[in-house]
């Protein structure tokens, strides 16, 4: 058969019209031959010649054949009485809220579920927040040095921007370990912005966050931008007309770099930011002085070495409420400033608030600023802890105005079960000495009975926040000549158990408390910027 193929194939076209009829029901056999074999492929093994067949499918996979080159493909049964969800008829509102919490590869997966998911993908409200990483917006490029590379896709950003800019609030920039690519999104931003109308002009939060630490074999190389990049940024700062928030963090610019970064930020937008973060954005001391540039600031955030006498007497003249002095693992070179800066601070702007918090994986202690109006000490890192000298100077210190005290994340480090080695005794000096203490949150490990001392001894206490599983239950307080028989006894009866220690405590505090699982507890959110009492 075919050897009567190939020469049916060698005639040319008027040969093959004046052709037998046997020789085309040949080949018309030879066709349905070939429909029924099952499809295969080769694949070449290493270090042979051979080309094995290996077979992707059956027949019976993709239908069997009935007739002359009919196939019967098989369709899905559907059964009658199954009842479908109205997840397609969730309202627009609803799916908008929805699709702001997915990523953009989810967002495109779940417009593919029906019409309606399909419609939300393109609402204004769902392209509110757009944050840049490595591989968003990238194609695979080969480099003979590097091997394969995912480098930024020019018409992928130039469609989106384009489609999606317009809609864009918050811009938000993570920490990217390709810097080309960095370069090339600023710089497209730039050119897009001043060349078509529209792009990127409703912008009012720009997050920038720069990675500044890269490592190498088993050495960790820390160093700050610069150069093009940073020009580039600046420019595409000054085109946001309508900023009202703006988060610097880890940029760590030299001394001239950085005290010039915010000038043209000062000319132009000195009547709309309201919120400004800047957190290592030197990584020597140097004062910054554009912050009491800025009229309407409400919130600020740096770190201590950016914070200087200069700046404390322009913060007394401005109507800033919320002073954060933030520091990290890069946070280097810090200060405290004179205790008379402070008090002039305090004279001239009354209703300031000062935090003092650590994030990140710092290890180092909080640097204290005397007399100032600190109103919460927050550590947010794994792997500080609560020790009795520390605990003297906050007592100290702030006392009179300390109004949140706590330790986020889970701990890192060994914590002893000893009643002499815990830090029972100092919670509950910081509970008696601070009057005005109303949120406490512990991670480390306490017994049943400072649970009921704290919650006690504190007077205005309203948010307590610990770990169920840093409780222990004891009562290893030794009696104490100011307290009664009759007080002493109620403490050792209610802290024989977790639910006798949870029911005293809520009946304290006047509603129902309840310790924390792990999970709960890292999901904690303090407010610190909202005040608790009326002239705090």
């Amino acid at each position: 058969m075919c050897e009567q193929v190939t020469s049916l194939l060698r005639l040319g076209p008027r040969e093959s019209h004046v052709a037998s009829t046997d020789s085309l029901k040949v080949l018309l056999e030879f066709n349905l031959c070939f429909l029924q074999m099952p499809r295969m492929t080769t694949i070449k093994r290493k270090g042979s010649d051979y080309l094995p067949k290996i077979q992707l499918w059956e027949t019976h996979e993709i239908g069997e054949t009935i007739g002359i080159g009919r196939i019967e493909v098989k369709e899905e049964v559907l059964d009658p009485n199954h009842v479908y969800s109205s997840w397609h008829l969730l309202p627009d509102l609803l799916l908008e809220k929805i699709f702001q919490y997915l990523t953009l590869c989810q967002r495109y997966y779940a417009s593919m579920v029906c019409r309606n998911w399909s419609k939300a993908f393109a609402f204004p409200r769902v392209w509110y927040t757009f944050e840049l990483h490595d591989t968003l917006l990238t194609k695979r490029k080969f480099n003979y040095c590097a091997g394969w590379q995912k480098l930024l896709d020019h018409i992928r950003v130039t469609t989106f921007l384009t489609k999606k800019g317009m809609h864009i609030q918050t811009l938000i920039f993570r920490p990217m370990n390709n810097l080309f690519n960095l370069y090339e999104f600023l710089h497209l931003s730039v050119y897009l912005h001043n060349n078509c109308p529209g792009t990127l002009d409703n912008v009012h939060t720009l997050r920038f966050h720069f990675a500044c630490q890269i490592t190498e074999r088993s050495e960790e190389v820390v160093f700050g931008t610069g150069g093009q990049i940073l020009a580039k940024f600046k420019e595409l700062m000054g085109l946001f007309a309508f900023l009202k928030t703006l988060e610097l963090r880890d940029l760590l610019l030299e001394g001239c770099e950085g005290l010039q970064l915010l000038d043209e930020i000062c000319v132009t937008r000195c009547e709309n930011l309201q919120t400004l973060i800047l957190i290592n954005l030197t990584k020597l001391g140097h004062t910054l002085i554009h912050p009491g540039a800025f009229i309407n600031l409400q919130t600020l955030v740096i770190s201590p070495q950016n914070l200087g006498e200069d700046l404390l007497e322009l913060l007394a003249q401005s109507k800033i409420r919320n002073l954060y002095i933030v520091q990290n693992k890069y946070t280097e070179n810090g200060r405290s400033l004179h205790y008379k800066a402070w008090k002039q601070c305090r004279a001239g702007n009354p209703k300031l608030r000062v935090h003092l918090c650590t994030e990140g994986s710092c290890k180092k202690e909080i640097i204290w600023q005397l007399q100032a109006p600190v109103k919460s000490i927050v550590y947010d890192t794994p792997f500080t802890r609560i020790t009795t000298p520390v605990m003297l100077a906050i007592t100290e210190l702030y006392k009179r105005e300390l109004e949140v005290f706590g330790h986020k994340q889970l701990p890192r480090f060994h914590m002893p079960k000893a009643f002499h080695d815990r830090s029972d005794s100092s919670l509950v000096l910081l509970a008696r000495q601070c009057p005005y203490i109303h949120t406490l949150v512990v991670r480390e490990k306490v017994s049943t009975a400072t649970v009921l001392l704290v919650a006690h001894t504190a007077k205005n206490l309203h948010y307590f926040y610990i770990r169920r599983n840093a409780i222990i239950l004891k009562s290893d307080w030794p009696f104490n000549p100011d307290w009664t028989p009759e007080f002493y006894a109620w403490l050792c009866k209610n802290a024989r158990s977790y639910e006798a220690m949870e029911r005293e405590v809520s009946q304290i505090l006047g509603y129902r408390w309840q310790a924390l699982t792990d999970k709960q507890f890292k999901l904690l959110k303090l407010s610190l910027e909202k005040p608790h009492y009326m002239y705090s």
